[in-house]
């Protein structure tokens, strides 16, 4: 077996394995699960915070505040790589984008041109659609739109290679290091539904992540 054909069977296996998530509707949830999972939301439905829910047997993304939803998403595509995630609340330490909405810099005392001021205020459509949320153990969750145009889809071979390529380098070095890695990555269905999950999570939230 010559390398090229190695190689070919090893990028097969990881379409494989990234894709055979399992079939969520046909899982049952055990009773332990449940409570614990009830234990775990009613923690921070007591806090004064908002907070998130990503539940990927139902494949919905939830913003909540005292156990009240205040806007979900649904999850249009969904990919999985490395540990599985403990059913603990985690945090969301950082957001970054390519393209990262920036409020303009103004200095105390400095004049403004033509004598008037203009509160620089960022809005929905300034905030990206594609972005990365960095959360607490490890764990990288990847949010993208589905593709509506050429441009999007030619992004989309790039997000191919950086899932295929560099997430599992990136697995490789944390096993080295004997530290945990989860990568999800997670498509919704447009652009509007992006910025509005960008706008919704801030830095700092609490929230929680399970697969039954």
């Amino acid at each position: 077996m010559n390398l090229l054909t190695m190689r070919a069977k090893f990028l097969l296996l990881l379409t494989m394995l990234s894709f055979s998530l399992p079939a969520f509707g046909e899982k049952a949830v055990s009773p332990g699960f449940k409570s614990q999972l009830l234990k775990e939301e009613l923690a921070l439905a007591r806090t004064s915070s908002s907070y998130f829910t990503i539940d990927l047997q139902t494949r919905v993304v939830q913003l909540k505040a005292r156990g009240l939803t205040l806007r979900e998403w649904k999850i249009d595509g969904l990919r999985w790589w490395g540990d599985s995630v403990p059913l603990q609340a985690i945090t969301l330490e950082k957001k970054s984008a390519l393209f990262a909405p920036k409020r303009k810099k103004i200095k105390p005392g400095a004049n403004q041109e033509g004598g008037t001021f203009e509160l620089d205020v960022l809005e929905l459509k300034d905030m990206p659609s594609s972005f990365s949320l960095y959360m607490e153990r490890g764990l990288y969750v990847y949010i993208r739109p589905r593709p509506d145009n050429f441009l999007s889809r030619a992004w989309e071979i790039g997000r191919f290679l950086r899932w295929y390529t560099w997430v599992p380098l990136k697995n490789l070095w944390f096993e080295v290091r004997k530290k945990p890695l989860t990568a999800l990555d997670i498509r919704v269905a447009n652009k509007e539904e992006a910025k509005a999950l960008y706008w919704a999570l801030g830095e700092g939230f609490r929230g929680l992540i399970y697969l039954f």
